[in-house]
């Protein structure tokens, strides 16, 4: 069985107040942000910002850029983040991890390294034990947000709409009876058919690597 950093979610690290407001909730949100590549939180988009400090959890599926980023959100939120490739020199950061919210198991993980050989819905499932019913990711820059064989696989796409993407964006998950997600589009990018053609490769990409799901962010 593999070690998780904070495997379990444990409320009680928040304090009396903060457990028992968590326990009598039903519906948990969770924000879900990733490759953001900025030096302080004060460099995201205000409107992101605002969402983030009213979220019961906010997670960073990595490439933060500086260690003050980290800082800055542990600040204002429940926070769990893991290191993306471009991380290295920022300490405490674990590869992966696991977050149990009632029966509802969560991995999180950048992704780089995933894909091959088996593609990245085999590759994300292989870094983790047992059941999952979601994956959270980054490192493509490209939003995904599909439901396969049980699992939601859920990538939020870069905040800071670094190439493939082709708008800037992060994401919500709603975690109650059942675990959901939602893409949220901070600005679309200019030039409508270059970013059409990106789409199209992206989705070509996406399926040579196992997701073959249609993703909803390409219908949009």
């Amino acid at each position: 069985m593999d070690n998780y950093p904070g495997t379990c979610y444990d409320l009680s690290v928040f304090g009396p107040a903060r457990e028992k407001r968590l326990f009598k909730k039903s519906i948990m949100k969770i924000a879900v942000i990733a490759d953001t590549h900025v030096h302080r939180i004060s460099d995201l988009p205000s409107s992101l910002i605002n969402t983030l400090t009213r979220m019961d959890m906010v997670v960073h599926l990595g490439d933060f850029h500086s260690e003050d980023l980290v800082n800055d959100l542990k600040e204002i939120s429940n926070f769990r983040g893991v290191a993306g490739n471009h991380d290295s020199h920022i300490p405490g950061l674990p590869d992966k991890d696991l977050v149990e919210i009632g029966d509802k198991r969560v991995g999180i993980i950048h992704g780089h390294g995933c894909v091959f050989p088996f593609g990245f819905k085999w590759g994300l499932l292989s870094q983790f034990d047992g059941r999952m019913d979601a994956i959270l990711y980054g490192h493509t820059h490209s939003t995904r947000n599909t439901m396969e064989d049980g699992t939601l696989f859920f990538n939020p796409g870069s905040v800071c709409g670094r190439f493939p993407a082709m708008h800037r964006s992060y994401g919500v998950i709603t975690v109650g009876e059942k675990i959901s997600g939602e893409l949220v589009t901070i600005e679309t990018k200019r030039y409508y058919y270059l970013n059409r053609y990106i789409g199209l490769a992206s989705r070509a990409v996406s399926h040579c690597c196992g997701l073959n799901g249609r993703p909803d962010s390409y219908l949009q």
